[in-house]
Protein backbone atom coordinates (compact mmCIF):
# COMPACT_ATOMS: atom_id res chain seq x y z
CA UNK A 1 0.00 0.00 0.00
CA UNK A 2 1.11 3.57 -0.56
CA UNK A 3 0.98 6.22 2.17
CA UNK A 4 -2.48 7.55 1.31
CA UNK A 5 -3.96 4.04 1.13
CA UNK A 6 -2.51 3.06 4.51
CA UNK A 7 -3.72 6.25 6.18
CA UNK A 8 -7.16 5.83 4.63
CA UNK A 9 -7.41 2.30 6.03
CA UNK A 10 -6.33 3.47 9.49
CA UNK A 11 -8.71 6.42 9.58
CA UNK A 12 -11.65 4.49 8.15
CA UNK A 13 -11.13 1.93 10.91
CA UNK A 14 -11.24 4.61 13.60
CA UNK A 15 -14.06 6.68 12.14
CA UNK A 16 -16.30 3.95 10.80
CA UNK A 17 -16.60 5.53 7.34
CA UNK A 18 -14.72 6.86 4.35
CA UNK A 19 -12.10 9.48 5.11
CA UNK A 20 -9.73 11.73 3.22
CA UNK A 21 -6.11 11.40 4.42
CA UNK A 22 -4.78 14.26 2.28
CA UNK A 23 -4.95 16.99 4.98
CA UNK A 24 -3.12 14.77 7.48
CA UNK A 25 -0.44 13.75 4.98
CA UNK A 26 0.13 17.35 3.96
CA UNK A 27 0.23 18.48 7.57
CA UNK A 28 2.77 15.79 8.50
CA UNK A 29 4.99 16.74 5.56
CA UNK A 30 4.86 20.44 6.40
CA UNK A 31 5.66 19.68 10.02
CA UNK A 32 8.61 17.51 9.05
CA UNK A 33 9.99 20.12 6.70
CA UNK A 34 9.63 22.84 9.32
CA UNK A 35 11.53 20.83 11.89
CA UNK A 36 14.25 19.81 9.43
CA UNK A 37 14.82 23.42 8.48
CA UNK A 38 15.36 24.24 12.13
CA UNK A 39 17.86 21.35 12.30
CA UNK A 40 16.29 20.16 15.50
CA UNK A 41 15.59 16.64 16.64
CA UNK A 42 12.16 15.39 15.73
CA UNK A 43 10.24 14.56 18.88
CA UNK A 44 6.73 13.86 20.10
CA UNK A 45 3.54 12.99 18.33
CA UNK A 46 4.33 14.32 14.86
CA UNK A 47 7.14 11.81 14.58
CA UNK A 48 5.05 9.04 16.09
CA UNK A 49 2.15 9.66 13.69
CA UNK A 50 4.45 9.48 10.68
CA UNK A 51 6.23 6.39 11.98
CA UNK A 52 2.94 4.62 12.61
CA UNK A 53 1.94 5.22 9.00
CA UNK A 54 5.11 4.66 7.00
CA UNK A 55 7.94 3.10 9.03
CA UNK A 56 9.44 -0.23 7.99
CA UNK A 57 8.51 -3.08 10.27
CA UNK A 58 11.14 -4.63 12.52
CA UNK A 59 11.08 -8.12 14.10
CA UNK A 60 9.21 -8.62 17.36
CA UNK A 61 12.33 -9.71 19.24
CA UNK A 62 15.14 -7.29 19.88
CA UNK A 63 18.47 -8.03 18.28
CA UNK A 64 21.14 -9.23 20.76
CA UNK A 65 23.13 -6.03 20.38
CA UNK A 66 20.13 -3.71 20.82
CA UNK A 67 20.21 -1.22 23.68
CA UNK A 68 18.54 -2.13 26.94
CA UNK A 69 14.75 -2.04 26.83
CA UNK A 70 13.21 1.16 28.26
CA UNK A 71 10.88 1.01 31.22
CA UNK A 72 7.55 -0.57 30.32
CA UNK A 73 5.87 1.76 32.80
CA UNK A 74 6.58 4.74 30.55
CA UNK A 75 4.27 3.27 27.89
CA UNK A 76 1.51 2.05 30.20
CA UNK A 77 -1.67 3.96 31.00
CA UNK A 78 -2.35 5.18 34.54
CA UNK A 79 -4.51 2.82 36.57
CA UNK A 80 -8.18 3.66 37.06
CA UNK A 81 -8.72 2.73 40.69
CA UNK A 82 -11.94 1.05 41.76
CA UNK A 83 -12.98 0.46 38.12
CA UNK A 84 -13.36 -3.11 36.93
CA UNK A 85 -11.51 -4.50 33.94
CA UNK A 86 -13.15 -6.42 31.12
CA UNK A 87 -13.41 -9.56 33.25
CA UNK A 88 -15.40 -7.76 35.93
CA UNK A 89 -17.57 -5.58 33.68
CA UNK A 90 -17.48 -6.68 30.02
CA UNK A 91 -20.45 -4.48 29.09
CA UNK A 92 -18.34 -1.35 29.65
CA UNK A 93 -15.78 -2.23 26.95
CA UNK A 94 -15.97 0.39 24.22
CA UNK A 95 -18.67 2.26 26.12
CA UNK A 96 -16.50 4.62 28.19
CA UNK A 97 -14.23 6.82 26.10
CA UNK A 98 -11.89 7.55 29.00
CA UNK A 99 -11.32 3.95 30.09
CA UNK A 100 -9.32 1.01 28.72
CA UNK A 101 -10.32 -2.33 30.24
CA UNK A 102 -7.17 -4.37 29.57
CA UNK A 103 -3.37 -4.30 29.88
CA UNK A 104 -0.69 -5.85 27.70
CA UNK A 105 2.08 -6.13 30.28
CA UNK A 106 5.52 -7.02 28.95
CA UNK A 107 4.36 -6.88 25.33
CA UNK A 108 5.43 -3.24 25.70
CA UNK A 109 8.96 -4.30 26.62
CA UNK A 110 11.51 -2.73 24.28
CA UNK A 111 8.95 -0.71 22.30
CA UNK A 112 9.54 2.93 21.37
CA UNK A 113 5.93 4.15 21.26
CA UNK A 114 2.50 2.87 22.20
CA UNK A 115 -0.80 4.43 21.15
CA UNK A 116 -3.81 3.63 23.31
CA UNK A 117 -7.23 4.41 21.92
CA UNK A 118 -10.93 4.06 22.56
CA UNK A 119 -13.92 4.54 20.29
CA UNK A 120 -17.48 3.22 20.35
CA UNK A 121 -17.34 -0.54 20.77
CA UNK A 122 -13.56 -0.84 20.51
CA UNK A 123 -10.46 -0.40 22.66
CA UNK A 124 -6.95 -0.94 21.32
CA UNK A 125 -3.24 -0.37 21.66
CA UNK A 126 -0.78 -0.05 18.79
CA UNK A 127 2.77 -0.94 19.77
CA UNK A 128 4.86 0.73 17.14
CA UNK A 129 6.20 -1.69 14.51
CA UNK A 130 5.57 -4.65 16.81
CA UNK A 131 1.95 -5.49 17.58
CA UNK A 132 -1.64 -4.30 17.73
CA UNK A 133 -4.13 -5.55 20.29
CA UNK A 134 -7.85 -4.91 19.85
CA UNK A 135 -10.70 -5.63 22.27
CA UNK A 136 -14.20 -5.30 20.81
CA UNK A 137 -17.74 -5.48 22.08
CA UNK A 138 -18.85 -7.60 19.11
CA UNK A 139 -17.35 -9.80 16.42
CA UNK A 140 -18.45 -7.30 13.76
CA UNK A 141 -16.55 -4.52 15.51
CA UNK A 142 -13.45 -6.68 15.67
CA UNK A 143 -13.75 -7.63 12.00
CA UNK A 144 -13.86 -3.97 11.05
CA UNK A 145 -10.65 -3.13 12.91
CA UNK A 146 -7.57 -3.19 10.67
CA UNK A 147 -4.36 -4.69 12.04
CA UNK A 148 -2.34 -1.62 10.96
CA UNK A 149 0.78 -3.76 10.63
CA UNK A 150 2.55 -4.46 7.36
CA UNK A 151 1.91 -7.81 5.71
CA UNK A 152 1.47 -9.41 2.33
CA UNK A 153 -2.31 -9.26 2.67
CA UNK A 154 -2.72 -12.98 1.99
CA UNK A 155 -3.65 -14.63 5.31
CA UNK A 156 -3.66 -18.40 5.47
CA UNK A 157 -6.29 -20.70 6.89
CA UNK A 158 -6.94 -20.35 10.63
CA UNK A 159 -5.64 -23.02 12.99
CA UNK A 160 -7.17 -23.86 16.36
CA UNK A 161 -5.31 -22.58 19.43
CA UNK A 162 -6.02 -21.96 23.11
CA UNK A 163 -5.38 -18.59 24.78
CA UNK A 164 -5.36 -18.78 28.55
CA UNK A 165 -7.45 -21.90 28.35
CA UNK A 166 -10.05 -20.35 26.05
CA UNK A 167 -10.48 -21.54 22.44
CA UNK A 168 -9.35 -19.34 19.61
CA UNK A 169 -7.76 -19.31 16.18
CA UNK A 170 -4.48 -18.13 14.73
CA UNK A 171 -3.64 -17.41 11.13
CA UNK A 172 -0.42 -16.37 9.47
CA UNK A 173 0.28 -13.76 6.82
CA UNK A 174 3.67 -13.17 5.24
CA UNK A 175 5.37 -10.18 6.83
CA UNK A 176 7.49 -7.52 5.13
CA UNK A 177 10.59 -8.53 3.23
CA UNK A 178 13.16 -9.89 5.64
CA UNK A 179 10.78 -9.70 8.58
CA UNK A 180 8.88 -12.22 10.64
CA UNK A 181 5.46 -13.56 9.83
CA UNK A 182 2.45 -11.54 10.97
CA UNK A 183 0.21 -13.71 13.11
CA UNK A 184 -3.37 -12.82 14.09
CA UNK A 185 -4.66 -14.56 17.20
CA UNK A 186 -8.39 -14.23 17.80
CA UNK A 187 -10.38 -15.38 20.83
CA UNK A 188 -13.14 -14.49 23.29
CA UNK A 189 -11.56 -13.64 26.66
CA UNK A 190 -14.87 -13.20 28.48
CA UNK A 191 -18.59 -13.21 27.72
CA UNK A 192 -19.46 -11.80 24.31
CA UNK A 193 -16.23 -9.82 23.97
CA UNK A 194 -13.81 -10.52 21.14
CA UNK A 195 -10.06 -9.96 21.15
CA UNK A 196 -7.33 -10.06 18.53
CA UNK A 197 -3.57 -9.74 18.81
CA UNK A 198 -1.70 -9.02 15.59
CA UNK A 199 1.97 -9.68 16.22
CA UNK A 200 5.15 -10.61 14.39
CA UNK A 201 6.14 -14.04 15.63
CA UNK A 202 8.03 -17.16 14.67
CA UNK A 203 5.00 -19.44 14.83
CA UNK A 204 1.53 -20.03 16.19
CA UNK A 205 2.83 -21.08 19.61
CA UNK A 206 4.86 -17.91 20.03
CA UNK A 207 1.97 -15.70 18.91
CA UNK A 208 -0.48 -17.50 21.20
CA UNK A 209 1.87 -17.17 24.16
CA UNK A 210 2.05 -13.43 23.50
CA UNK A 211 -1.75 -13.21 23.41
CA UNK A 212 -1.96 -15.03 26.75
CA UNK A 213 0.02 -12.20 28.37
CA UNK A 214 -2.84 -9.74 27.82
CA UNK A 215 -4.78 -9.26 31.07
CA UNK A 216 -8.35 -8.12 31.67
CA UNK A 217 -8.61 -7.81 35.43
CA UNK A 218 -8.04 -4.05 35.81
CA UNK A 219 -8.97 -0.78 34.10
CA UNK A 220 -6.80 2.13 33.01
CA UNK A 221 -7.34 5.77 32.12
CA UNK A 222 -7.03 7.12 28.58
CA UNK A 223 -6.05 10.68 29.45
CA UNK A 224 -5.20 13.83 27.53
CA UNK A 225 -3.42 16.94 28.83
CA UNK A 226 -6.34 19.27 28.19
CA UNK A 227 -10.00 19.90 28.98
CA UNK A 228 -12.81 21.09 26.71
CA UNK A 229 -15.59 23.33 27.97
CA UNK A 230 -17.40 23.84 24.64
CA UNK A 231 -18.76 21.35 22.11
CA UNK A 232 -21.07 21.76 19.11
CA UNK A 233 -24.76 21.24 19.85
CA UNK A 234 -25.54 17.53 20.22
CA UNK A 235 -21.90 16.48 20.11
CA UNK A 236 -20.18 14.30 22.67
CA UNK A 237 -16.69 12.99 23.19
CA UNK A 238 -16.70 9.64 21.40
CA UNK A 239 -13.09 8.49 21.62
CA UNK A 240 -9.67 9.07 23.09
CA UNK A 241 -6.14 8.48 21.87
CA UNK A 242 -2.91 8.78 23.84
CA UNK A 243 0.57 8.15 22.45
CA UNK A 244 3.39 7.59 24.92
CA UNK A 245 7.09 7.28 24.19
CA UNK A 246 9.48 5.10 26.15
CA UNK A 247 12.08 7.86 26.39
CA UNK A 248 10.05 11.01 25.88
CA UNK A 249 6.89 10.30 27.86
CA UNK A 250 3.84 12.06 26.44
CA UNK A 251 3.89 12.39 22.67
CA UNK A 252 0.31 13.28 21.72
CA UNK A 253 -3.23 13.09 22.97
CA UNK A 254 -6.45 13.44 21.02
CA UNK A 255 -10.20 13.39 21.51
CA UNK A 256 -12.70 12.40 18.82
CA UNK A 257 -15.89 14.44 19.02
CA UNK A 258 -19.12 13.78 17.17
CA UNK A 259 -22.78 12.92 17.04
CA UNK A 260 -22.39 9.59 15.16
CA UNK A 261 -22.96 11.37 11.86
CA UNK A 262 -20.29 14.07 12.01
CA UNK A 263 -16.79 13.96 13.44
CA UNK A 264 -13.90 16.21 14.34
CA UNK A 265 -10.69 15.54 16.20
CA UNK A 266 -8.68 17.80 18.48
CA UNK A 267 -5.09 16.79 19.11
CA UNK A 268 -2.35 18.18 21.34
CA UNK A 269 1.35 17.37 21.03
CA UNK A 270 4.48 18.67 22.67
CA UNK A 271 5.43 22.01 21.15
CA UNK A 272 8.16 21.39 18.55
CA UNK A 273 11.56 22.80 19.51
CA UNK A 274 11.97 26.42 18.42
CA UNK A 275 8.27 27.15 17.98
CA UNK A 276 7.10 30.04 20.12
CA UNK A 277 4.00 31.31 18.32
CA UNK A 278 1.30 30.51 15.76
CA UNK A 279 0.28 33.46 13.64
CA UNK A 280 -3.29 33.24 12.43
CA UNK A 281 -6.18 35.36 11.25
CA UNK A 282 -8.79 33.56 13.33
CA UNK A 283 -9.80 33.88 16.96
CA UNK A 284 -11.02 31.13 19.28
CA UNK A 285 -11.73 32.48 22.74
CA UNK A 286 -8.40 33.87 24.02
CA UNK A 287 -6.35 32.14 21.30
CA UNK A 288 -5.11 33.04 17.84
CA UNK A 289 -5.75 30.29 15.30
CA UNK A 290 -4.23 29.63 11.89
CA UNK A 291 -5.63 27.71 8.94
CA UNK A 292 -2.85 25.13 8.50
CA UNK A 293 -4.50 23.27 5.62
CA UNK A 294 -7.85 22.26 4.21
CA UNK A 295 -10.01 21.50 7.23
CA UNK A 296 -7.09 21.90 9.62
CA UNK A 297 -6.88 24.56 12.34
CA UNK A 298 -3.82 25.11 14.51
CA UNK A 299 -2.95 27.10 17.62
CA UNK A 300 -0.23 27.19 20.26
CA UNK A 301 -1.20 26.87 23.92
CA UNK A 302 2.00 26.09 25.79
CA UNK A 303 3.26 23.52 26.41
CA UNK A 304 1.38 22.03 23.45
CA UNK A 305 0.75 22.64 19.79
CA UNK A 306 -2.95 22.02 19.18
CA UNK A 307 -4.48 20.84 15.91
CA UNK A 308 -8.15 20.43 15.06
CA UNK A 309 -9.11 18.27 12.08
CA UNK A 310 -12.47 18.83 10.45
CA UNK A 311 -11.99 16.44 7.54
CA UNK A 312 -10.32 13.29 8.85
CA UNK A 313 -13.33 11.81 10.63
CA UNK A 314 -16.15 12.43 8.21
CA UNK A 315 -17.85 15.66 7.24
CA UNK A 316 -20.45 18.07 8.50
CA UNK A 317 -18.79 20.25 11.11
CA UNK A 318 -17.88 23.76 10.02
CA UNK A 319 -14.90 25.95 10.73
CA UNK A 320 -17.02 27.85 13.24
CA UNK A 321 -17.72 24.59 15.06
CA UNK A 322 -13.97 23.98 15.20
CA UNK A 323 -13.30 27.46 16.57
CA UNK A 324 -15.97 26.91 19.20
CA UNK A 325 -14.18 23.78 20.41
CA UNK A 326 -10.76 25.44 20.33
CA UNK A 327 -12.12 28.40 22.29
CA UNK A 328 -13.03 26.03 25.12
CA UNK A 329 -9.60 24.38 25.19
CA UNK A 330 -7.60 24.61 28.41
CA UNK A 331 -4.51 22.72 29.64
CA UNK A 332 -5.19 20.63 32.73
CA UNK A 333 -4.36 22.40 35.97
CA UNK A 334 -0.69 22.24 37.01
CA UNK A 335 0.09 20.36 33.81
CA UNK A 336 3.20 18.18 33.83
CA UNK A 337 3.60 16.42 30.49
CA UNK A 338 5.95 13.89 32.03
CA UNK A 339 3.32 12.65 34.49
CA UNK A 340 0.16 11.50 32.66
CA UNK A 341 -1.02 9.88 35.86
CA UNK A 342 -1.46 13.34 37.39
CA UNK A 343 -3.86 14.62 34.70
Amino acid sequence: MNLDERLTTTLRDRAGGDVDPAPIVAHARRRGQRIRLRRRAVAGAALCAVLLAVAAVVPWRQAPDAPAAPEVAALALPVSPDVAGALGDPDKVGAEWGTVHFAVGDLLDGAEYATWSTRPGIESVQILRRATFTLAATADKLDGAASQLESAGRPGAPVAVAVGGRPGTARADAGPAGGQTLWSVRWQPVGTLWARLDVYAGGADEATAAAARVSFDAAYRCVVPFELSKLPAGAQIQGCSLTLGARGGFAEGALMIGDYGRWLTIRAERTPPGMDAVTGDLAAGPYRVARAGDGLLEMLVQPCLVDLFLTDRGSGYTEQDGLLVLGGYAPVQDLDLDRPGSW
